[in-house]
């Protein structure tokens, strides 16, 4: 007979991230977050698209999209995910290459390709940008952002369960998770810190990783010689009021 997840019984048990998916853990909601950076150096930068050091916008504007290849990308659409003025979560898709939205972004954390121009991929870099600042990129042919940067939500509290980093090089690396959390003055505390010579780890905590709403949220690495680093983690989101 048809399984049934509500019933007091199941047969199966599934996973408490599937549950959150199917919408059966009330007030909870599940973030995936990965990123990578091809060129880590020897002082830390976040992990994202942009091989560099995070800047966030110090006021809530409008998005534009462009590419570094107009003719073959402008035209195509991305959806720009992050959150409003008011910390809320906010998504909007746009045109590369059009002009600027109606939704005001005061942080932006993943960008994803709708339509593509030219083929079924961005040629160029995608970048979108919100008050002058250069909040996401697309890297060519990615099709969408590979960012290790989060927000919380207002009216929501994060827990990260799992972390994950790997290397290119079997070079030294140190990997830090930190966070900004609006009220304290803008300083970022040091939440995790690895670690590593080369290879993969992944870091599964028995006592989650717990951030208030509004608390920016990145990865950041350094590297004894120049290598490529993959990071993310996996992120519960719990509503409150």
């Amino acid at each position: 007979m048809p399984f049934n997840i509500q019933n007091s019984r199941p047969f199966v048990q599934f996973p408490f991230g599937i549950n959150v998916d199917k919408q059966l853990v009330e007030d909870f909601s599940g973030v995936t977050k990965f990123g990578y950076s091809s060129s880590v150096g020897g002082t830390f930068q976040t992990i994202w698209d942009g091989n560099s050091t995070y800047v966030y916008p110090s006021s809530a504007g409008t998005a534009t999209i462009t590419s570094t290849n107009t003719a073959s990308d402008d035209g195509g659409t991305v959806e720009i995910q992050g959150l409003d003025s008011n910390y809320d979560i906010a998504t909007e898709t746009l045109i590369i290459g059009g002009s600027a939205g109606t939704k005001s972004f005061i942080r932006v954390f993943r960008a994803v390709m709708k339509t593509a121009t030219t083929g079924n991929a961005n040629v160029g870099t995608l970048s979108v940008i919100v008050s002058t600042v250069t909040v996401a990129k697309i890297t060519p042919e990615y099709g969408q952002t590979l960012m290790s940067v989060y927000t919380i939500p207002r009216n929501k509290r994060g827990y990260i369960v799992q972390l994950d980093v790997g290397t290119s090089k079997d070079l030294e690396n140190e990997i830090r998770i930190i966070a900004k959390q609006i009220t304290n003055g803008n300083v970022w505390n040091t939440k995790e810190f690895l670690t590593t010579r080369g290879g993969f780890i992944q870091k599964n905590y028995i006592y989650p990783l717990k951030f208030d709403e509004k608390t920016d949220i990145e990865i950041v690495a350094k590297s004894s010689a120049t290598s490529s680093i993959s990071a993310g983690f996996e992120l519960f989101l719990e509503d409150y009021h």
